[in-house]
């Protein structure tokens, strides 16, 4: 089994390419919240391979990736053109983009990164632009399997900041997350200078006698 750091998520870039039932329930719910995408200035912060860049093209998007890793930039460039690829963050201009997703990277950030990440994009925003910040839903912690995942528990409530182990079903591979309250997330949103529009969970569905909602999504504005 592949375990997966922060420096290695290429080596699961086929899996990712794969992940249909993540499509159906994050991507899904993220473009439905998303104004129309056609001639907007969107930028994909941590885009991976460019499975959602590329979506957002075919819908005559003008959208751009960054990711840290370089293999995942080369594979986002073969999908939407290397010119829309940029290879560092410093070289995004501020007030340059009118739409800002991340999806599923603060949940593998260290809490000093995330507002990093949060700082970096309420630089890149226009004014009165939408920022769109997706993850694992925290409250979900203790829950050991989902449709998506197997967790393995720990001793920590749900107010504490935490690491844990988590095996994707779509893969098979071996991830460390961070688990923080909603309210940590909320209260790093502020110091960033973003405010709060909504908070969206994607479809709920039964699993096991329980009802989960796999991930939530925070819409922001600067």
């Amino acid at each position: 089994m592949i375990s997966v750091s922060q420096d290695n998520w290429n080596k699961v870039i086929k899996e990712l390419e794969g992940e249909q039932l993540k499509l159906m329930s994050y991507d899904n719910t993220l473009m439905s919240l998303m104004p129309a995408p056609e001639a907007k200035r969107i930028l994909d912060y941590g885009a991976g391979p460019g499975i959602l860049a590329s979506a957002l093209q075919r819908l005559d998007a003008d959208v751009h990736t960054w990711d840290i890793n370089p293999q995942m930039s080369i594979k986002a460039g073969e999908r939407i053109g290397q010119e829309r690829v940029f290879q560092n963050i410093s070289d995004v201009l501020e007030d340059s983009f009118e739409i800002v997703i991340c999806n599923l990277v603060l949940c593998i950030a260290t809490d000093k990164v995330v507002l990093e990440i949060l700082k970096n994009i309420s630089k890149i925003l226009r004014p009165g632009g939408r920022a769109y910040f997706g993850f694992c839903n925290p409250k979900l912690f203790n829950v050991p399997e989902s449709q998506l995942d197997y967790r393995f528990q720990t001793e920590h409530s749900y107010e504490n900041n935490h690491s844990y182990k988590k095996i994707k079903k779509e893969g098979g591979y071996e991830i460390i997350e961070m688990h923080r309250p909603l309210s940590w997330y909320e209260h790093q949103y502020n110091l960033a200078g973003l405010k709060l529009i909504d908070t969206t969970l994607t479809p709920e569905y039964s699993y096991n006698g329980a009802l989960l909602n796999d991930f939530v999504i925070y819409t922001l504005s600067t």
